[in-house]
């Protein structure tokens, strides 16, 4: 029987010169629109927080413009309502409280504006961030199939990907918590939607960014203690969902 000779003496087979450089420039190729895909959106993620940044700053002056005219119209609606007033004085005042309740409601319409902006750029900061997160590791990966040094940094990348803040907020007032929750591959914040209406009669529940500040753990074992600040009163709610022993105020 007769024998078989290896090409070259070797059992490995017999690499196609032409071949080998063909995938190396498609390797290369894919590496480097990766990396300018990454820029791109690096660049994309740092405008959108600029973009924030200046919306943070709107939604802050709407709201104390807002409070300013709820002062003015407070004051003018007072005055309106003085007595003693002369027919001129009285029509005066009342002249002038129409035009402070006109612009307290242009300002309570700008405000709500200005915070709906703030919103949607929370959004998008946070969503630009986490695309340029993903288009760096994934450039870094590409560069690696190329047996290349990766062009980011773990450095670079938490410089980038968005802050446990910036997904809280872009959580928070959104109306498309679903949505956010697929392109960003998380669950909502719990504290947010926890025990929204707290409380008994038409007393309102913990506000949200109280909710935050508590601890996940006791919120978990229902130990959420809400309070009756008008009468001194704390009420414990039980970790089984039973009812609570009386508690007697003490004054």
């Amino acid at each position: 029987m007769g024998s078989v000779t290896a090409v070259g003496g070797s059992g490995a087979p017999k690499v196609d010169p032409a071949e080998a450089q063909r995938r190396a420039e498609e390797a290369r190729q894919k590496a480097e629109a990766a990396r300018l895909a990454a820029e791109a959106r690096r660049k994309a993620a740092a405008s959108a927080r600029d973009n924030l940044t200046q919306a943070r700053r709107d939604a802050d002056t709407a709201r104390r413009q807002k409070a300013g005219a709820e002062k003015t119209a407070a004051a003018a609606r007072k005055a309106a309502e003085r007595p003693g007033q002369t027919p001129a004085e009285a029509k005066k005042s009342k002249e002038d409280l129409a035009t402070a309740e006109k612009k307290l409601k242009e300002a309570t319409e700008a405000s709500r504006m200005a915070a709906q902006k703030l919103q949607d750029a929370e959004e998008k900061a946070t969503l630009a961030a986490k695309s340029a997160e993903e288009a760096m590791r994934k450039a870094n990966a590409a560069a690696v199939e190329e047996s290349k040094t990766p062009p980011y940094s773990q450095k670079d990348i938490d410089k980038v990907k968005p802050t446990k803040s910036e997904l809280d907020s872009a959580f928070e007032g959104t109306s498309r918590k679903a949505e956010l929750e697929k392109l960003l591959g998380l669950t909502p914040p719990p504290p947010q939607e926890v025990i929204q209406t707290a409380g008994s009669g038409a007393a309102p529940g913990a506000p949200f960014d109280v909710m935050k500040t508590m601890d996940a753990q006791d919120v978990a074992h229902g130990l959420f203690v809400p309070s009756d600040a008008a009468r001194g009163n704390t009420v414990p709610t039980s970790p089984d969902g039973s009812a609570p022993s009386p508690v007697t105020s003490q004054q």
